[in-house]
């Protein structure tokens, strides 16, 4: 049974992280100080080091909760048997995008720290970075191979070059939401993220004539 100490020193640690984050997002990792870490969280800089022994755990620890977050749920997802091939899909978007939309600060620091790892560029959180995303690729592509199997994917497409291709797409397309300063709504933008993956760029008129089809990459094409 967790004590009242070990659940409050928890909420502790969990505020000194929502501070840090913050901080991370706002002036980049390298700009910001364990002492203003502190200042944002209340404490001592003496007492931060009680939690946390360096600014790099803090970002690690950053990491590993959002991650195992993301992956926590799309395991859900793929191991939901009440669902079939295209509703996974469908609810991988859903879920994936609006956990990024919800988490901004994150995946701001997520884009500079994944900038390092195409890089090349070997840290902690770099490895913890790519571990996380080859375990990601590996429960989407199962996702995908379960579609290939129950014949709503064709089965001429790589289910991990189908996951490389979706997690890509998903990335940018939350990337130019955050960033950008159209006047779009999160749902407005899982209605599109939903029509390119299942229907490509057909006019909705046309695809509303026909016949529901299996998933293809290019529906026109005979890739």
């Amino acid at each position: 049974m967790v004590t009242r100490r070990e659940r409050e020193k928890e909420e502790r640690r969990n505020y000194i992280l929502r501070n840090a984050q913050a901080l991370f997002a706002e002036k980049g990792y390298l700009g910001t100080s364990m002492a203003e870490i502190a200042q944002a969280s209340e404490f001592a800089v003496g007492s931060l080091y009680s939690f946390f022994k360096s600014k790099d755990e803090i970002l690690a620890t950053i990491f590993e909760v959002h991650i195992e977050n993301v992956l926590v749920e799309v395991t859900r997802l793929k191991d939901n048997v009440k669902l079939e091939p295209r509703e996974k899909i469908e609810a991988f978007l859903d879920s994936l995008i609006r956990i990024y939309v919800d988490n901004q600060d994150f995946f701001r620091i997520y884009i500079a720290e994944a900038r390092g790892v195409e890089w090349g560029v070997r840290t902690e959180v770099g490895e913890f970075i790519q571990k996380g995303t080859d375990q990601y690729i590996q429960i989407l592509k199962e996702i995908f191979q379960e579609a290939i199997e129950k014949g709503f994917v064709d089965p001429e497409l790589d289910p991990e070059f189908l996951a490389h291709l979706l997690r890509s797409f998903v990335h940018s397309t939350v990337i130019h939401f955050l960033y950008s300063k159209r006047d779009i709504s999160m749902d407005e933008l899982l209605g599109v993220v939903r029509h390119m993956v299942l229907y490509g760029i057909r006019r909705r008129e046309i695809k509303d004539m026909e016949p529901v089809e299996g998933f293809r990459l290019f529906p026109d094409t005979d890739i």
